[in-house]
C-alpha cells in the first residue's frame, strides 16, 4: 500500500489486511482508504500488491473502505514513477498526482459499464513529409531530429511538418498495435497536432490529456488510455507519465521549451521522465526540434542518440538590419529595410511583427533626469497598459498615480521601451488603412486569415497565418538578449527558429538586434552547430548540461551542514549558502552524472530527517511565522538567482 500523503518520511509501502467483506473488491492499483494510528485519521492509499503472506512482524490494521474497484495506477505508472522520484530525490505520490488526474465517479461507472474490448484499428499510415522519408524507427531507437521550418497545406488547412511527421510516425504504431505518446509544450501545439490528427481520420484513435479539459474529461480520457487499446496520447509535459497499452513511441517536441520543466515536486523535466521510461518500455524515443537543446546535443554527441537524416528544405531568406547599418550611426527600433519590406508583403498576405513585451510601455523614466522608474509600494518597475492608462508595478500590479521622482523630485514620466499597444499604434500610423492585429498574453489568437494585415505578436504567441506570413519582423533582439538569464541565447534562438517556421517558403525575415553569432546561425540554419558550440563551452566551465545542478534551500544553517555532510563526490563544486529573501538559505552543489543516484539518496535523507524534525512551540499566542524546512531540487533552472 502506497499511502497518499505529502509527507516524505511515510514514502514507502505499508502492510495492510483486506477484511472479509472487501474480498474480491480490491485490485492492484485499486484507491482505498486506511487508517492512521490506530483509526484516529485516515488516509487515501493505492493498492500496489497483493499478497497471502504477511511480511510485516505485528498485527495488521484493515483497510477502511474501496475508493475506487478500477486499477487505476497501473505496474508501469508506480514503477516510473519510483524510477523518476529515486532520480530527484523526491516523492513516488508526487509523482503519481502528476499522472493520475482527480478522480470522477459518473466516468468511472460509466467505464465499468462499457464493453472493454480493444477495437482495431483500420486507419491508413499517413504519408510522411518527403523531407523525413529516409527516417527509420527501430523498437528502443533513440532518435534526434533537426526540423527544416516548412509549412504544409495538405488537408486543406495550415499546418506545420513537423505535425504531420508525429502524426505519420504515430499512425504507423497504431497499424503495428502499438501506442504513441506525443508531448508538446503548450495548448497552441496541442490544438494543432489535435486538428491534424481529426483531419486526418484519426478522432476514434487518440486522447488528449492537459489541464485546459474539464476536470471529468481528463478523468474519462485517463481511463480509457488504462484500456487494452493502442491510442496516440496527446498533452503536455504531464503526458510523458500518462499510461498508454503496448508503447512503442515516445515523441517529445521541441524539449528545451520551459513548458517542459514542472513546477511542483519533484520537479522532473519532461525530458528526464521521457528518457527514464524509454530505459524501463524499451519503446523508441524521439526528440524533434527546429533547434537543439543542449541537453539533447550531449546524448548525441554521447552517441546515446542518433541524429536523423532530414533533407533539405527551401527556407524563408534571412536579412540581419543590423549588418546594413552604416559605421557610426545607431540601430532603429524598426529599420528602413524592415519597413518597405512589410509594406511590399502586405500585398500578398499578413505580415507578423514580434516584440518583446505586452501593453504600451513596459519601462518608464523619468521626464527630467531620466531615472528608471519605480513602484512606491515594492520598488518594481512601472509600465503602462494602455496609452491613457495609469502607471501601474510590473510585480505587484499596484496603481502608482502620485508617482514621485526620489531622485529630482518630478511628476512626469516617459516612456523608454515599446510593447505590442504602443507598436501597434506606430505600425497603424504607418500603414493607414492595414488591419493591425495584437496577439499577447492578453489577446489570445491562435491563427490568422491570409488577407493583408499585421500581426503584432510576443514571443511564443505568435497566431498560425493561413498559408504562412508574406514576411516576418523580429524586432528587440537587444532586449530579448539583455535578460540576465543563464540560457538567454539559446531561449532566443529557439523562439526565433519557431517564428521563422511560421513564414512561407518565399517570405522574408527581418531580424534587427540578433548579434553576429545568432544571426549567423539564422541565416544558415545552424542550430545544430550553435549547440555543438555552446556545449563546448559548457564543458569547459563546468556548466549545465555538461554537469547536473541541485539546489538545496531551508534554514542557512541546516543548508550548510547539509552541505558539509555531503558525500565523497570527484570535482563537484559547492556554492553558497546565499541568503535568500525570505530568510532562508540556498546552495547549488554542481556534480557528474554518475554521482546522481548516489547524491539523491543522500539528499533524500537529509529532507526526511529535517521533516521529522519536532516543530518549536510559538512564543506567544500569535500565528506562527512559517517554518522552514530543508528542500531540494535537482536540475534547478533557476541558477541566475544564486
Amino acid at each position: 500500500m502506497l499511502l497518499d500523503t505529502p509527507l516524505p518520511q511515510l514514502d514507502h509501502v505499508f502492510e495492510y489486511r483486506i477484511p472479509e467483506s472487501l474480498q474480491g473488491q480490491i485490485l492492484v492499483g485499486s484507491k482505498v482508504s486506511v487508517p492512521l494510528r490506530g483509526g484516529a485519521r485516515f488516509s487515501d492509499a493505492y493498492v500496489t500488491a497483493i499478497s497471502a503472506k504477511q511480511e510485516f512482524v505485528g498485527e495488521l490494521q484493515y483497510i477502511e473502505k474501496v475508493i475506487s474497484k478500477v486499477s487505476l495506477l497501473q505496474p508501469e505508472t508506480l514503477e516510473l514513477a519510483r524510477k523518476v522520484a529515486d532520480r530527484q530525490a523526491g516523492s513516488a505520490m508526487d509523482v503519481i498526482r502528476l499522472a493520475i488526474p482527480a478522480r470522477y465517479v459518473r466516468s468511472e461507472k460509466a467505464f465499468l459499464a462499457q464493453d472493454q474490448k480493444a477495437p482495431t484499428f483500420v486507419g491508413g499510415i499517413h504519408t510522411r513529409p518527403q523531407e523525413f522519408a529516409e527516417i527509420e524507427l527501430s523498437p528502443g531507437s533513440r532518435t534526434a531530429i533537426k526540423v527544416p521550418p516548412r509549412l504544409s497545406l495538405n488537408t486543406g488547412s495550415t499546418s506545420s511538418n513537423w505535425v504531420e511527421l508525429l502524426i505519420s510516425l504515430a499512425t504507423e504504431q497504431l497499424s503495428q498495435g502499438f501506442s504513441t505518446v506525443i508531448a508538446v509544450p503548450d495548448f497552441r501545439d496541442i490544438d494543432s497536432v489535435e486538428q491534424q490528427i481529426n483531419a486526418s481520420g484519426l478522432s476514434e484513435n487518440y486522447v488528449r490529456v492537459d489541464a485546459r479539459l474539464s476536470g471529468q474529461e481528463r478523468f474519462t480520457n485517463y481511463l480509457r488510455s488504462i484500456g487494452e487499446e493502442p491510442l496516440i496520447v496527446l498533452g503536455n509535459r504531464s503526458a510523458a507519465l500518462a499510461p498508454a497499452h503496448n508503447l512503442g513511441l515516445l515523441a517529445l517536441w521541441d524539449d528545451g521549451d520551459h513548458n517542459f520543466e514542472e513546477p511542483l515536486a519533484p520537479y522532473a523535466h519532461a525530458r528526464d521522465v521521457a528518457l527514464v521510461r524509454q530505459s524501463l518500455t524499451s519503446c523508441s524515443l524521439v526528440f524533434a526540434s527546429h533547434t537543439r537543446s543542449l541537453e539533447t546535443q550531449r546524448l548525441v554527441e554521447l552517441g546515446f542518440f542518433v541524429e536523423a537524416s532530414v533533407q533539405a528544405v527551401q527556407q524563408p531568406k534571412i536579412v540581419l538590419t543590423d549588418a546594413h547599418l552604416e559605421e557610426g550611426t545607431s540601430p532603429s527600433r524598426i529599420p528602413s529595410a524592415a519597413w518597405l519590406g512589410a509594406k511590399k508583403a502586405l500585398d500578398s498576405g499578413p505580415v507578423l511583427v514580434q516584440v518583446a513585451s505586452p501593453g504600451f510601455s513596459p519601462a518608464l523614466v523619468c521626464s527630467e533626469c531620466k531615472e528608471r522608474a519605480h513602484c512606491s509600494s515594492c520598488h518594481g518597475p512601472l509600465q503602462l497598459v494602455h496609452r491613457n492608462s495609469s502607471p501601474s508595478c510590473r510585480w505587484c500590479g499596484n496603481m502608482n498615480t502620485s508617482w514621485l521622482c526620489k531622485g529630482c523630485g518630478s511628476k512626469q514620466l516617459r516612456p523608454v521601451a515599446a510593447g505590442t499597444e504602443r507598436t501597434s499604434d506606430e505600425i497603424g500610423r504607418a500603414f493607414p488603412g492595414v488591419k493591425v492585429i495584437v496577439a499577447d498574453g492578453n489577446h489570445i489568437i491562435t491563427s490568422v486569415p491570409s488577407s493583408p494585415a499585421v500581426i503584432v505578436a510576443t514571443p511564443g504567441a505568435e497566431p498560425v497565418a493561413e498559408g504562412g506570413y508574406s514576411a516576418i519582423l523580429l524586432l528587440d533582439g537587444e532586449r530579448l538578449r539583455g535578460r540576465e538569464a543563464f540560457r538567454v541565447d539559446e531561449d532566443v534562438l529557439r523562439n526565433w527558429s519557431n517564428t521563422i517556421a511560421l513564414a512561407r517558403p518565399e517570405a522574408t525575415v527581418f531580424i534587427n538586434g540578433a548579434g553576429k553569432a545568432l544571426g549567423k546561425t539564422l541565416a544558415d540554419s545552424a542550430q545544430v552547430r550553435w549547440a555543438a558550440h555552446e556545449l563546448s563551452d559548457r564543458m569547459e566551465l563546468h556548466l549545465p548540461p555538461a554537469v547536473r545542478v541541485v539546489s538545496i534551500s531551508g534554514p542557512t544553517e541546516t543548508v550548510r551542514n547539509t552541505c558539509d555532510e555531503l558525500p565523497a563526490l570527484a570535482g563537484h563544486r559547492i556554492l553558497g549558502p546565499v541568503g535568500q529573501n525570505d530568510g532562508s538559505g540556498r546552495a547549488l552543489v554542481f556534480f557528474e552524472y554518475k554521482d546522481g543516484e548516489k547524491l539523491a539518496t543522500h539528499l533524500r535523507s537529509a529532507v526526511i530527517t529535517s521533516a521529522t524534525r519536532s516543530k518549536k512551540p510559538p512564543v506567544s499566542s500569535e500565528r506562527p511565522s512559517r517554518v522552514l524546512r530543508l528542500r531540494v531540487r535537482f536540475d534547478d533552472t533557476d541558477i541566475d538567482s544564486l
